[in-house]
C-alpha cells in the first residue's frame, strides 16, 4: 500500500516539476508598433520665425516584451531611423531649413516605470548625424508579479551652433504595458531550479518502483514456473506407479 501511494506522491511530483519547467522556459511575448515621422514633425522655430527641420523620414520603432517573470530580464528596444533619403520636393515645397546647417541633433529618449528595475534609469541622449540611424535599449527587471504601465519618450534636442540656448522637442510617446507573472510566488531562476530538482526525485521514485515492479513479477514468474515443474514431477511420479 505505501509503495503505491509512495508512486502516486512522485508522479504528482514529475508533474508539478514538468508544469514549472515548461512555465519557466517559455519565452516572453513581444510586441512591436511602427509610427512614421516626416519633417514637419521634427521642425521647430529657430532663428526667429525660419522653420528648421530634419529633412529626413525617419521612423519610430518600438519593441518591448509584453509578458515577463519576476527576476527575468526584458529588453526594450527603440529605433530612430531613415525610411527615404531624398525629401528635397517636400522641402522645396514646404519651406523648411536643413537643421543641421546651423544646429548639432540629439536624439532623448526616457523610459518612465514604477516598480521595475530600469537600465539605463535615466534619460539617454545620442548624438544624431544626418542619416544615421539611432538605437535605445533599455533593459528591465521586475521584482514583483502584476501588470505595469510605462511611459517611452523620445525627443530632439537642438544645439545652435551661434551659442544659443538649445531648443527640446518631443516627436513621440508611447505608452506600454508588461503584464509579469510568477508561479506560486517563484521567480523564473527558482521555477528552474526547483523544477530540475522535482524531476529528478521523481524520476528515481518512479524508476525505482518500476524497478522492484519488474523483480516482483519476474519472482512471481519464477514461483509459477517452479510450482508448475512440481506439479509436472508429481504427475510423472504417479504415472509411473
Amino acid at each position: 500500500m505505501w509503495k503505491k501511494i509512495r508512486f502516486l506522491l512522485s508522479f504528482c511530483l514529475l508533474v508539478i516539476s514538468l508544469t514549472l519547467l515548461v512555465w519557466s522556459f517559455v519565452p516572453a511575448k513581444k510586441r512591436m508598433v511602427v509610427q512614421l515621422l516626416q519633417p514637419t514633425v521634427m521642425s521647430v522655430k529657430s532663428n526667429g520665425d525660419e522653420d528648421t527641420a530634419i529633412l529626413e523620414n525617419r521612423q519610430v520603432r518600438l519593441e518591448w516584451p509584453s509578458s515577463l517573470r519576476i527576476g527575468d530580464e526584458g529588453v526594450i528596444q527603440l529605433d530612430f531611423e531613415v525610411t527615404q533619403e531624398d525629401v528635397s520636393s517636400l522641402n522645396q515645397q514646404s519651406g523648411l531649413v536643413d537643421a543641421y546647417t546651423n544646429h548639432n541633433v540629439m536624439a532623448e529618449a526616457n523610459f518612465e516605470v514604477a516598480g521595475m528595475q530600469i537600465t539605463p534609469a535615466n534619460t539617454t541622449r545620442v548624438s544624431m548625424p544626418p542619416g544615421q540611424p539611432v538605437k535605445i535599449i533599455w533593459q528591465i527587471t521586475p521584482e514583483q508579479d502584476g501588470s505595469y504601465l510605462g511611459i517611452v519618450w523620445l525627443s530632439l534636442r537642438f544645439l545652435p551652433l551661434d551659442g544659443n540656448p538649445p531648443i527640446h522637442l518631443p516627436i513621440y510617446v508611447k505608452d506600454i504595458k508588461v503584464q509579469v507573472s510568477s508561479f506560486l510566488g517563484l521567480n523564473g531562476s527558482l521555477a528552474r531550479l526547483f523544477g530540475g530538482i522535482g524531476m529528478l526525485v521523481s524520476l528515481l521514485f518512479v524508476f525505482e518502483y518500476a524497478i522492484n515492479a519488474v523483480i516482483k513479477r519476474k519472482k512471481k514468474k519464477t514461483n509459477l514456473l517452479t510450482s508448475f515443474a512440481g506439479q509436472a514431477n508429481d504427475i510423472t511420479r504417479a504415472e509411473d506407479l
